[in-house]
């Protein structure tokens, strides 16, 4: 670890740039359950909540490793330096890349595209330390409490395409069952929304209000199958997102345009099915014909 003539994070820049919460969750135990509280009691305690709901400021890794320092510094892997690495006197430890200004938004069904790199990112991250792909990610051992020593790492925030490795995948899994991290907004956004484009119709002549708690109760429904659920102020958040922007942007017109373009696909596609079906059929049929033909010529 050779940081020399670089300018490194400090207690001081992660409790007033780092930390985003106005009103951060936080504990001492995290078998006594999480509370909101002022930023300044919530720095006295063990465990913290890094990023608020709607927006990631930090991607943090659990790695549960008594060498997780090493794991963080020496890069085995290709991954960037961490900004800060919190550890534990077994050795185990939260690391943590810092994005600075360039937050995630975890509730926009406009802007899904973000989420997903943040995705992939944390899971390529999680790849290279050898991370435990199961951990929630909103509270992080706070590197200012005493109990855990830190290490401090660059100063300077990442961009989220910097973050990128070699064990980055192209496409992430997508399962509820097995989505964990930002796993589980993107997965909530893509079943959830699926979901709502075609049911708007069905309830396009009811009020605002009734469509956004159907896509809420679709979204609760999702939240459920996930092994660790979402906060419901995440999952209200993103069901509202979803909700408004079909019923701002879907009128009558546009929905059957829409639904007429999909069938144009759809059938472009059934035709070369069926067009390489019936070849195949008719090529079996062919055969067969051949065959029995040439048996009673024999006979």
């Amino acid at each position: 670890m050779d940081f020399s003539g670089a300018s490194l994070l400090s207690d001081e820049q992660w409790g007033s740039e780092v930390l985003l919460p106005h009103r951060p969750f936080a504990t001492n135990e995290l078998s006594h359950g999480q509370y909101r509280m002022s930023r300044d009691d919530a720095l006295t305690m063990r465990y913290i909540q890094h990023s608020p709901h709607a927006l990631l400021g930090s991607i943090v890794i659990d790695c549960d490793h008594p060498d997780a320092a090493i794991r963080a510094f020496e890069k085995p892997s290709d991954h960037p330096t961490p900004s800060w690495v919190s550890q534990s006197p077994s050795g185990r430890a939260h690391l943590g890349w810092w994005l600075g200004s360039n937050h995630v938004c975890r509730t926009d069904s406009a802007r899904l595209t973000p989420l997903r790199l943040a995705h992939r990112i944390e899971r390529g991250l999680c790849i290279s330390v050898d991370g435990d792909f199961a951990y929630g990610g909103q509270l992080t051992k706070n590197p200012i409490h005493p109990d855990w020593e830190t290490i401090y790492g660059p100063a300077d925030p990442y961009e989220l395409r910097d973050l990128a490795t070699i064990h980055t995948p192209r496409q992430a899994p997508r399962r509820l069952d097995r989505s964990a991290g930002l796993g589980r907004n993107v997965a909530m956004f893509d079943t959830a929304r699926k979901w709502a484009y075609p049911q708007w119709w069905s309830h396009r002549h009811g009020t605002r209000d009734q469509w956004l708690q159907l896509v809420l109760q679709q979204c609760h429904g999702v939240n459920t199958e996930f092994a660790d659920p979402l906060p419901f102020v995440e999952v209200r958040a993103t069901a509202y997102s979803i909700g408004k922007w079909i019923w701002r942007n879907f009128d009558e017109d546009t929905f059957r345009a829409r639904q007429a373009a999909r069938g144009r696909r759809g059938g472009k596609a059934s035709a070369k099915v069926m067009t390489s079906a019936k070849i195949e059929a008719n090529r079996k049929r062919a055969t067969k014909f051949d065959e029995k033909a040439m048996w009673e010529a024999i006979i």
